[in-house]
């Protein structure tokens, strides 16, 4: 394990990690607080952001690998200032610890019974702002998310456990409506409005 005085390695972030999913598989409580504090040490490193692999990010130009194992993914990305990022799905848990800047985060609850198709019915469950140290986190079946970052510099480190959808749903709340896109290809704002 990494000593006092050495820096905590990518594979000692993600052992600790791994660690927390396994003892935290059906207590999103104890998940939320456990990533937030496995990361810390990693997150201290005065190199963080000269680490990672360029990855090709679905809404951002500037995303990097920090570890990835078919598993567990965890990247370093940049959001571009006052974008917002509709509300989308993932199929998976995903959790974002605010570096930089901060971060408008939106939770939705799907409250129509999805058996009429391009139809959502969303009620709105967490709308706040994150700072840094803080963790955004979106779990199934509450996992509908959108965000915007407040600020020019806001950087946020993301983790996955698991494989995102194959495909995802990007809703227009005010309109209730959806469209279904290619994970990695967010529909044009009118598809998606």
């Amino acid at each position: 394990m990494v000593g006092t005085n050495a820096l905590c390695s990518i594979r000692d972030c993600a052992s600790a990690v791994v660690d927390v999913i396994e003892r935290n598989a059906d207590d999103d409580a104890g998940l939320r607080a456990g990533l937030l504090e496995a990361t810390q040490p990693f997150l201290g490193r005065p190199d963080l952001f000269s680490l990672g692999v360029k990855r090709p990010g679905n809404h951002i130009d500037n995303s990097k690998y920090i570890y990835y194992d078919g598993e567990l993914s965890m990247t370093l990305d940049q959001l571009p200032h006052g974008m917002v990022v509709p509300p989308h799905d993932h199929g998976i848990w995903e959790a974002l610890v605010i570096l930089k800047g901060r971060l408008r985060h939106v939770v939705y609850d799907r409250i129509d019974d999805g058996t009429v198709a391009g139809h959502a019915d969303l009620e709105t469950i967490e709308d706040r702002v994150y700072v840094p140290g803080e963790m955004a986190m979106v779990i199934p079946p509450a996992e509908i998310h959108s965000f915007t970052a407040l600020e020019e510099e806001t950087f946020i480190f993301t983790i996955v456990g698991g494989n995102y959808s194959p495909t995802r749903h990007y809703y227009n709340v005010d309109k209730k409506t959806y469209v279904v896109a290619q994970a990695g290809k967010q529909p044009k704002t009118s598809e998606a409005a």
